[in-house]
């Protein structure tokens, strides 16, 4: 097989280039896949040529990488170059080597106003039913459907957005039912859009180890994480 002249990811992947590793997210089926060695340079590398294959294919063992990406409709065929928007740069981080310390309890979620927690416990509510009312393998194109929404002008309030994050991880926690990062973002980012408000909902990765996280930012401010998010590349989002 020939390969293509322009090649671009495929709509439904998202990519994250590290040093060693790059990461790939399939947000219809939620996958997640490793790309090491020569898959991972190419993806790199394409994203840099704007997916001009002539520009990085120099011998038969990369075009194979290539092929195999290509097999998987991870990359598909272009007619003209353009900007790979949906592969990220990691963050740098330096390596931990596996020191570094993780909570050995939830940390303390703190109160928000009353009616954040009737918005935020309404909000979960449809996140949770998304989640467990259509087939596991779209579950996160659901989730993402919900957290992303129309794109409308809404206002920005750093205050509200964590008054929000708050109720809804308040909520959460006293459920029997699995509530994470994922379902909290969501939640928090269709709690905001219902009463005005904008956030960008983020979905991101970290290395040692490979590790994935959601949540909300407010005017680039992420809005009730810890430290470590600085760690998280977000996936990019078409809607940014």
């Amino acid at each position: 097989m020939s390969l293509p002249r322009i090649l671009v990811p495929a709509p439904r992947m998202r990519f994250v280039c590290f040093p060693s590793v790059t990461v790939g997210l399939d947000v219809d089926d939620g996958s997640v896949h490793m790309l090491t060695g020569r898959s991972a340079a190419d993806v790199s590398d394409l994203a840099a040529a704007n997916g001009d294959t002539g520009t990085v294919v120099t011998d038969g063992g990369r075009a194979d990488a290539l092929r195999r990406l290509i097999g998987r409709r991870w990359l598909i065929a272009s007619s003209e170059p353009s900007r790979w928007r949906s592969v990220q740069r990691a963050r740098p981080q330096p390596p931990s080597w596996g020191t570094r310390e993780s909570p050995a309890a939830l940390s303390p979620v703190g109160s928000a106003p009353l009616r954040w927690y009737l918005i935020g416990s309404t909000a979960l509510a449809v996140v949770l039913m998304s989640r467990h009312s259509g087939p596991t393998r779209t579950r996160l194109a659901r989730i993402r459907s919900l957290a992303l929404g129309p794109r409308r002008q809404y206002r920005t309030d750093v205050a509200e957005a964590g008054n929000a994050v708050r109720a809804v991880r308040g909520v959460g926690r006293v459920l029997p039912l699995r509530v994470a990062c994922l379902e909290e973002a969501t939640a928090s980012a269709l709690a905001l859009r219902w009463t005005g408000y904008r956030a960008l909902w983020r979905h991101g990765v970290a290395t040692d180890p490979v590790r994935l996280h959601a949540w909300i930012e407010v005017d680039g401010h992420p809005v009730g994480e810890s430290d470590d998010i600085t760690d998280y590349t977000p996936f990019e989002e078409p809607y940014e």
